[in-house]
């Protein structure tokens, strides 16, 4: 099928709709006025936006300008048309942004009856359920670096006893591979964003000098294509798993073979009239070709895409801001282009700020003047204990606003736990995304779960669930399994998790079950290193516990040994390190661990929707926060890894999620130089990132 012509095409007579801009213009089912929302009041941006007539069309638009409640208006102005919403297709790139946009549309007044049959979902989830049409089930998911790790390291093993590899003197793979893993899989995730190898080696044989002419590794490359090969599995009609993001990579894949069968039906035909695209900013040449299918595959459709070039923080899956421009324009048509240029969410001091940070203008019309607030500390729990004051307080906030208004944005998972202790021993209610609370995660449940089985204390973990959870994470990092000679490989992990659930159920077996099963199983090394710490454990002095505990359990040794990323296993270290800080206020193991339990069940009983947030920045894009708070702005803390666009885009998604206030807290004698680039500190010598 031949693409559209520029500029939209001709349109048939019978679709034509009157042109409010000029130009070739989308078609309409009936004539009607402009959608009246409720609780706003649209500003002529937004109208020009929601009335626009353009075939295709681009928003460009700045922090805090109302891109997706603008783009539910266009949208609900579809649907006050007479279009049916199962001829509307609304992507974007995270859950987080699906939500948001769903809220929205209920915000401005578009009936749950409407709402409830539109097609609002994420790139990946949607080329999922269009995959699913072509292949049926059997498409084993894994979503985490955990589960893929085995699967790389077999990619490995075949590319280096290839006996058809051509260049083995360039294959470079360290000690058994397992230390490559995390590189390797980042660059698979890279190269399945941009389609490297589709778009600049089609047809090419794979070897060292077009490596290098890619600015590759062949290693990588040579590694890549061994994987892939392993995902396909030998089906010719369907792939045997798929990780996060690879059902857009594979349905674009399918889409530009020229060889591919999709049946009767290709699975993008739709009928559709209007293709919505949020956060189009994050666009990859993957999400970008199953796009650009869509419109080919459904030519009477209107596109509308919205986005915010600053706001590009998944560089690292391709995410590429060109296919808002010149791309655009290359491969499908010249887009119209409107502009959301003022923040209605926040005032002139954050928007120069904003504007300072992402390198672009940025201004407001917000009839507030949204306060920042530096909040220099010396200590790092004094940061935590000035959340807690400043939630307690209110402050920003009117004395009946919601404590759901308040979000602490965080860029590290570790920062939440002494802030976490802070609020749960001060009774205020908290939720988190992006990443569990502390108390759960598998790292803290592991050191609980040694610590509990020293003093002999499985009894008073109350909930069952903990006590399910503890005994896998003792599994996983002890590397251990359910020792059976009956079980066929593929049975054993459903049958550990069903005598975990048995022993759970019954505290006083758990002892057994770990000396038994955990540590006589156990990989050598952890065995030695768990016995250890549970010998330190059974000292029964907090001061001992402190100095010792972690210094002989070797967290970053069993993390590396289990995990995949770097990244994920100072995340363990730094867990660890601030569940030990946080026995200082304790007099002995015992009441540390009661401690322990007493928040557990504090932090589970917190039911309210009214509850504070503590989340990660990438979580809460496309969300907004009378009062937002953003902790460890120091140097070498919140650019981690690094001074780096993605970095520093995502400082700017996280100042401007704030409406009334923002509060920055940085260590006194280190702030980071992102505060100085923002006009907010003055310069001084030596400060880096």
């Amino acid at each position: 099928m031949p693409p559209p012509a520029r500029g939209g095409g001709e349109i048939p007579r019978r679709l034509r709709f009157k042109a409010l801009n000029g130009g070739p213009t989308i078609p309409s089912l009936m004539t009607a006025p402009l959608f009246q929302p409720r609780q706003i009041s649209p500003t002529d941006e937004q109208r020009a936006i929601q009335a626009d007539r353009h075939r295709w069309l681009i928003v460009e638009a700045n922090a805090g300008a109302a891109k997706t409640t603008t783009l539910a208006l266009r949208i609900a102005q579809a649907l006050e048309e007479g279009l049916h919403p199962s001829r509307i297709l609304a992507l974007t790139y995270t859950p987080a942004a699906v939500t948001a946009l769903r809220q929205a549309l209920d915000r401005i007044g578009v009936p749950a009856a409407l709402r409830s049959r539109l097609s609002v979902s994420t790139f990946d989830e949607f080329c999922s359920r269009r995959l699913a049409e072509i292949e049926g089930p059997g498409v084993a998911r894994y979503d985490t670096p955990e589960l893929l790790k085995p699967q790389v390291l077999q990619a490995l093993a075949r590319l280096l006893d290839d006996p058809e590899e051509r260049h083995p003197e360039r294959l470079v793979v360290p000690g058994n591979g397992e230390a490559a893993v995390e590189g390797l899989l980042a660059t698979f995730t890279w190269l399945k964003g941009t389609m490297l190898l589709q778009h600049e080696a089609a047809e090419q044989s794979l070897t060292p000098g077009l490596a290098d002419e890619l600015g590759q590794d062949y290693t990588a490359l040579r590694a890549f294509v061994a994987y892939e090969a392993l995902r396909r599995g030998g089906h010719e009609d369907r792939h045997a798993f798929r990780s996060p993001g690879d059902a857009t990579y594979d349905l674009a894949m399918k889409l530009v073979d020229d060889d591919a069968v999709f049946g009767e039906r290709h699975p993008l035909e739709g009928g559709l009239h209007l293709l919505a695209v949020d956060e189009m900013h994050d666009t990859n040449r993957a999400m970008f070709t199953v796009l650009r299918h869509l419109l080919l595959r459904n030519p009477e459709a209107a596109f509308i895409g919205v986005g915010d070039r600053g706001q590009v923080i998944h560089a690292v899956a391709g995410a590429d801001a060109a296919f808002m421009a010149r791309a655009f324009e290359q491969e499908i048509g010249a887009p119209a282009r409107l502009t959301l240029t003022d923040s209605y969410r926040f005032g002139p001091r954050l928007a120069q700020a904003a504007g300072r940070v992402a390198g672009k203008p940025c201004s407001s019309r917000s009839a507030r003047d949204t306060e920042v607030v530096l909040v220099p500390h010396e200590a790092a729990d004094e940061a935590s204990r000035c959340i807690a004051d400043a939630i307690v307080n209110r402050t920003a906030l009117a004395a009946d606003a919601p404590a759901s208004e308040i979000a602490v944005l965080l860029r590290q998972p570790h920062q939440s736990v002494a802030l976490e202790n802070h609020l749960l021993d001060r009774g205020i209610d908290y939720r988190t995304e992006g990443f569990a609370p502390y108390l759960m995660r598998p790292e803290v449940l592991f050191a609980r779960a040694l610590m509990v089985h020293a003093r002999g204390g499985f009894e008073a973990i109350e909930t069952l669930p903990t006590r399910v959870a503890m005994l896998e994470a003792l599994m996983s990092f002890s590397q251990s399994f359910i020792d059976s000679d009956e079980l066929a490989p593929g049975d054993r992990v459903r049958a550990q998790r069903l005598a975990i659930e048995e022993v759970a159920a019954t505290p006083q077996r758990m002892p057994q079950f770990v000396d038994n099963h955990v540590l006589r199983n156990a990989d050598p090394e952890a065995r030695q290193l768990m016995e250890a710490a549970v010998q330190v454990v059974r000292a029964n002095t907090t001061e001992v516990l402190l100095q010792h505990f972690l210094q002989v359990l070797n967290p970053h040794r069993l993390a590396e040994k289990v995990m995949v990323r770097a990244a994920d296993v100072a995340q363990v270290e730094a867990n660890l390190q601030g569940l030990v800080r946080s026995a200082a206020g304790f007099d002995s193991v015992e009441a540390f661990l009661r401690g322990l339990n007493e928040r557990e069940l504090r932090q589970h009983g917190m039911r309210s929707k009214d509850r504070v947030l503590l989340a990660g920045i990438e979580a809460v894009k496309g969300l907004e926060f009378e009062h937002v708070m953003i902790p460890g702005l120091s140097r070498g803390e919140f650019a981690a890894g690094g001074d780096s666009a993605d970095n520093r885009n995502l400082l700017y998604v996280g100042i401007t999620r704030a409406k009334n206030r923002l509060t920055l807290l940085f260590d006194a004698a280190r702030p980071s130089r992102y505060l100085v680039d923002a006009g907010l500190v003055q310069p001084t010598a030596g400060v880096v990132r």
